[in-house]
Parts: C-alpha cells; structure tokens; sequence
C-alpha cells in the first residue's frame, strides 16, 4: 500500500464516522449512495481534442495549450489510458464520447457515422460496466466554413450538419439500449462571428430551424435524452456567438429539452450553482460539464475550489442527484500529462460530490425554516471543516483507488513504460 497506514486510514474513518452520527449522517450509507452516482470521462481529454480521422491541418475550433508527450493515437491507446484513470478514482464512471472518435471499417464522412462505428466504445464500457454520453462534434472538419456548421448561410454546409446531428441521436439512442443506462446526448457547436454581425436574427433563425430538423425523430426517454450547451464566446467568434445561453435555454424549454451547464462558459463572476434551481423547474434535464475557466473557456484542470464545492451542494440540497441531473468532466490541458490530469479532476469532483453528500444538509434547512439565519451561517461555517478527507481516503481505500499520493507513483511508471514509447 505504498507510504499510507492502511491501520491510520481505518481508524480515521472510525473517528469521522462518528462526528458525522453526533450530526444525524450516516457515513456507511453515504458511501453506497456515492458509488450510485456517475461521473461521465470526457474521452476528448485523451489526445487534445483531435478524433480520430487523420484531419491534419484542418482548424479546430478548440484552443489546446502544449505539447505533452505521450497523446493516445487510436482507441486502443485511449480506452487504455482511460482504463489507468478510472482506476486511480473511487467513483462510479460513464464514459463521455464525442463522435470524432468513431472507429469505422472503411473511410466516412462524419455524418455518415452510425452506430455500428463505436461498436469498439460500446464493448468496452459493457465490459467495465459504465453507460455512456455522446456528442456530435460539430467542429474540427472541412465542412464548418466561416466559424459556421448548424447556422450557416451556405445550405450544403447546413445539410451535412443537420444530418451528423441526426445520426447523433441515433447513435446514443441505440447507445442506451445496448448499456441499460439512459446516454445524454449533448449539442453544442462553435458557430459565431469574430467581428459584429449585420443580421444577428438571420443566424439564429438558421440554428433554430437546423435543431428543429434535428430533433425531428422521438426517442425513448428511457435510452437517450437531449441536452443544449450554450457560450458566451469563443477565441475567433469573440462579438457573436450564435447558440448563446439565452438561445439554447429558450429553445430547450419550448421544446423539452435539456441543458447542458459548462462551468467554464460564463462569466468568471457567474454563479453556475444558483443556476441549478432557477432553471431545473422549465427543463427536461441538466448535464454538467465540470471545467475550470482562468478568466475565460480556458479547460484548465479541474481542481477542488468553492464554486465546485457549492455546484455539489446544491444538487444535493435540491434532491437532484437521482433525478435529471448527470455529472461529467470537460477540459483539456496539454502542459501536463493527460491520464494524470483526468485522476485529479476525477477526484476533485469526486470529493465535492462526497462532500455534499456528507452535508446535515437537514441542520440547515430546519433553521432556515424556522428564522434562525444566524445558527444557518454558523453551521454552514462549522460543516466546512467536517473530516471529509478521513471517510474519502477510507473510500479510496476500500476501492484500491490510491490514498493520498499513493497513486503518482504509479502514474510515473505508466507515464515511463506506456506514454512515452508511442
């Protein structure tokens, strides 16, 4: 078990498990529901958002810091990394794909990919016994001409993205038959101007009528739902984004559908936590996509913080975990080595969701509805410093996931052996 005391971890859990029981929470029982609550692996992580098809030189809409060595080349090498990250985390996983990452026989056209073309992904997440999430990669191809796919005035290029999104649906919903296990399908493309445009209605009227041909099909809410991610910018459509919050939300309301919520695709001073509950009542579901913008989209890492601690909590205080809410990862870093980059955003994300689990969350909704707003404050003070550290290393523990550092000394011998002979 490398430097941890296997005999200190237990005992330090025996410990918490009791302060926790002084405060009505059972930390046994936390722990069975934690392993019930998925956390979805964006697979895009892997090899800087690049797919599969062999596009050298084409544009992508997607800024990736670096040059790290060691970038998976095939899904071979990915679901392998992948594999290496999981293990180092003691939650329960899904699998997030975006569909770049197709595996076809023989040479297609993206929007030609059916499901037959992740057969590869789908076996091996039946095999690991994980669901999966997909997304239609509306973005790095020929095909998106002036920052535009699914809004532009070129109906040649609209077509083949209507299409790609189509088949998208499809796909994940044939994706959760297979799995058992509901695949959120995301949407989300880059299409915006860099400079002010003339006609901003003429865009959006495009976008809307291309999501409506999309969406056309009804599917199975029990295999596949819909999900909408907006932007406020992105490098090169910096004065107009086309599907912005306010587009996508009210499309997704009208329509019911769901959003998705990319902690990096709002303002830095944005509260996307207070956003959980004011939109939840008017949408069909909510994904999040958990990044950590550095004054804008950045895709750092994602670490421990406030602002993912307080998204955690608030799932938690609304009841939302075992309903419409799904939980995933999304940045990209290529200053640092990737599997290692998806072990701490995994754990990171890990520990908030064990923490607001942990939460008397009951403590404090009895003193907000009886006016004690000073005894609120003060226990909200108080549960920050509760021994989350001592039940999470006892979890990491049970689950042969790495206490503490135990895990980076593996991760150097994987980096040595496996990453940097490719």
């Amino acid at each position: 078990m490398g430097n941890i005391n296997e005999k200190v971890v237990r005992n330090n859990y025996n410990n918490a498990k009791e302060i926790y029981a002084s405060y009505g929470v059972d930390t046994d029982a936390i722990i069975e529901e934690f392993k019930s609550i998925p956390i979805s692996v964006h697979n895009w992580q892997g090899d800087d958002v690049k797919g599969f098809e062999g596009l050298e030189g084409v544009h992508s809409e997607n800024v990736v810091t670096g040059g790290f060595p060691g970038a998976a080349r095939n899904g071979d090498e990915m679901r392998l990394d992948m594999e290496t990250a999981m293990k180092y985390s003691p939650c329960r996983h899904k699998l997030n794909l975006h569909s770049m990452y197709a595996e076809p026989g023989q040479k297609k056209e993206r929007n030609e990919y059916d499901t037959e073309d992740y057969q590869n992904w789908i076996d091996w997440a039946r095999e690991k016994k994980i669901g999966m999430d997909f997304n239609c990669s509306y973005f790095t191809h020929p095909m998106m001409k002036d920052m535009c796919s699914l809004a532009s005035p070129d109906e040649g290029i609209r077509r083949y993205w209507i299409q790609a999104g189509r088949m998208s649906r499809k796909i994940a919903n044939d994706i959760g038959a297979s799995l058992g296990e509901v695949c959120r399908n995301n949407t989300w493309a880059p299409d915006g101007t860099k400079d002010m445009p003339a006609d901003r209605s003429a865009y959006r009227m495009r976008l809307k009528d291309s999501l409506d041909q999309i969406f056309e099909a009804e599917y199975d809410a029990g295999n596949m739902c819909d999900c909408l991610e907006g932007k406020v910018f992105s490098i090169g459509t910096e004065c107009f984004t086309v599907g912005s919050h306010d587009f996508y939300l009210a499309y997704a309301v009208q329509n019911h559908l769901g959003i998705t919520m990319d902690t990096g695709h709002y303002h830095p001073q944005e509260n996307v936590a207070d956003k959980i509950s004011a939109i939840m009542p008017f949408v069909d579901n909510i994904m999040l996509h958990l990044s950590r913008g550095v004054r804008w989209d950045s895709d750092h890492c994602l670490i421990q913080g406030d602002e993912l601690s307080y998204i955690m909590q608030e799932i938690k205080r609304q009841g939302l975990f075992h309903k419409n809410v799904g939980i995933g990862l999304d940045y990209f870093d290529a200053t640092i080595n990737r599997v290692t980059s998806w072990i701490i955003g995994l754990r990171a994300a890990g520990k908030a969701l064990l923490g607001a689990l942990l939460e008397p969350t009951g403590m404090l909704l009895k003193a907000e509805e009886e006016g004690e707003l000073t005894r609120r404050l003060a226990l909200t003070e108080e549960f920050k410093n509760l021994p989350v550290n001592s039940v999470w290393d006892y979890l990491c523990l049970r689950e042969s996931a790495g206490v503490g550092i135990d895990w980076m000394d593996d991760m150097q011998i994987y980096e040595k052996e496996v990453q940097m002979k490719r």
